[in-house]
C-alpha cells in the first residue's frame, strides 16, 4: 500500500459486520459493513491484560506477539495469551513512533509459546499518543506476517488462509477524555485497484472480537521465562 506514502501515515479501518449482523432494509444510512469476516475472533482476558500491562510500562511503543488457536471447522482465531517481546535498539529513534522485534528475542518467544502448545496467531504492538490506527507501516508489517504466517489450502478454498491479527493497544493519548485503554484488532485484504496497470493495495478491516474465558495455558516455568524478558 506504501506508494510515495509516509510510513506514518495514519489509515482508519473500515468495518466488518458484526456477529448475527442483520440489514435493516428500511434503514437510508451510508457507511454500513458490507463486509462479513472471513474468520471469528475471539479473546481471552488474560491475553488483554497482559497486552495492557505491557503497554503501560513505557511512553515509547512497545511489541509482541499473540499466543492461541485456530478452529479450521469453525473458522475461529482463539487468542489465549501475549507474549511480550523485547523491542529492537535503533540508534537516532527513541522508540515514539516505531518499533521492531528483536531478532533473537523473537526466536526465543516463538519456542516458549510452541512448549505452551501454542500457536503464534497475532502480533500486537502500543501507539502511546495518538490513537491506535495502523499506519501504513502497520499495514506493511501486518500483510507480511499473514503471509509468513499463512495456512496450507483446503480442499474447498482456492486460496491459503490467513487467519491472523494484528492489535493495537492505544494509552496515554491525551486528547481523550477516559485513561481507559482502546484496543484494535485488524487484519488486511488485497483490493483490486484500477487506473493504469491493475494492482492490489492491501487495506485494513477491524474485527469486533468475542470474550471467552479459557483454562490457564501457560504453566509455571513459561510463566516464569516470559518474566524474565525486559519488555521494552
Amino acid at each position: 500500500m506504501s506508494g510515495n506514502l509516509d510510513p506514518h501515515t495514519m489509515v482508519q479501518c473500515a468495518a466488518y459486520r458484526p456477529k448475527d449482523y442483520v440489514e435493516d432494509p428500511n434503514s437510508r444510512s451510508r457507511g454500513a459493513p458490507s463486509l462479513d469476516p472471513p474468520f471469528q475472533v475471539v479473546v481471552h482476558p488474560d491475553a488483554v491484560f497482559v497486552a495492557d500491562l505491557h503497554a503501560h510500562l513505557a511512553t515509547c511503543e512497545i511489541i509482541g506477539f499473540l499466543g492461541g488457536k485456530w478452529d479450521e471447522a469453525s473458522k475461529t482465531l482463539y487468542i489465549q495469551a501475549a507474549f511480550p517481546c523485547r523491542s529492537l535498539v535503533i540508534d537516532g529513534d527513541d522508540g515514539s513512533t516505531d518499533v521492531e522485534m528483536d531478532p533473537g528475542s523473537e526466536i526465543e518467544l516463538r519456542g516458549i509459546i510452541e512448549n505452551a502448545q501454542l500457536e503464534v496467531v497475532g502480533w500486537y504492538h502500543s501507539h502511546p499518543a495518538f490513537a491506535p490506527d495502523p499506519s501504513v507501516r502497520d499495514i506493511e508489517n501486518q500483510t507480511s506476517y499473514q503471509q509468513l504466517f499463512q495456512r496450507p489450502c483446503t480442499s474447498k478454498e482456492k486460496k491459503p488462509s490467513e487467519p491472523f491479527v494484528g492489535l493495537i493497544v492505544g494509552t496515554y493519548d491525551t486528547r481523550r477524555s477516559s485513561p481507559v485503554s482502546l484496543f484494535r484488532y485488524f487484519h488486511t485484504r488485497g483490493e483490486k485497484v484500477s487506473g493504469g496497470a491493475c494492482r492490489e493495495i492491501y487495506m485494513p478491516y477491524e474485527f469486533i472480537p468475542g470474550r471467552r474465558h479459557f483454562r490457564s495455558v501457560l504453566q509455571d516455568e513459561e510463566r516464569d521465562r516470559t518474566r524474565m524478558f525486559p519488555m521494552y
